[in-house]
């Protein structure tokens, strides 16, 4: 008998599949404590996902890093165009805007399209990509001793996520476990619900 052979692709969605279980499983208090810290910089509902690194110890001290990829929708507002209208023809395109008819002979719809809307326009989706870390003093007279940041590195596209992680992945040593959490399973480790989009 041969063993059987497994592409790494199949291999690949097993790690990630293994890693989605890990981050729907019960989170220990002070990933949980970590978690909130996070949140309470970064709104839940921006985030995208956060890839949390096991903790590392060294002397007295823990102290843990992840790497987390927010959304930031940009908007910008339709610039008002001037229509190169003068006097009687003015007031009356702004009369006939207000009565919701706009009537400008032939060209009535490119009229219409120079209009201002009074509405934002999302014009695009970017994301942050911030480092948070905490140090918790495990043993000694500082004991129990919490100190946590969150700082947004760069703006970048979510595909370079992957590279930023594999790159703190090597400084942390390659043995360090990662957990991906996405928004809905961060809001399901700590209990609460999930901002409606």
């Amino acid at each position: 008998m041969t063993a059987p052979v497994v592409s790494d692709e199949i291999t690949a969605v097993d790690d990630v599949v293994r890693q989605s279980d890990r981050a729907d499983a019960p989170v220990s208090v002070v990933t949980e404590r970590f978690l909130r810290a996070i949140i309470a910089t970064v709104p839940l509902d921006h985030i995208e996902e956060i890839h949390l690194f096991s903790p590392l110890r060294s002397g007295n001290s823990e102290t843990g890093i992840a790497v987390i990829a927010a959304r930031e929708e940009l908007v910008s507002a339709v610039p008002v165009l001037e229509l190169g209208l003068e006097g009687d023809a003015e007031a009356n395109l702004e009369v006939s805007v207000e009565q919701g008819a706009v009537d400008t002979g032939p060209y009535a719809d490119d009229a219409v399209a120079l209009l201002p809307s009074p509405l934002p326009i999302p014009s695009s989706l970017r994301h942050t990509i911030s480092t948070a870390r905490y140090r918790l003093a495990i043993k000694g007279p500082d004991r129990g001793k919490w100190e946590t940041d969150v700082v947004a590195e760069a703006e970048a596209p979510l595909v370079t996520v992957e590279m930023v992680v594999r790159g703190v992945q090597r400084r942390a040593g390659e043995d360090s476990a990662i957990t991906r959490f996405s928004a809905a399973q961060v809001a399901h480790a700590l209990r609460i619900d999930l901002p409606a989009v």
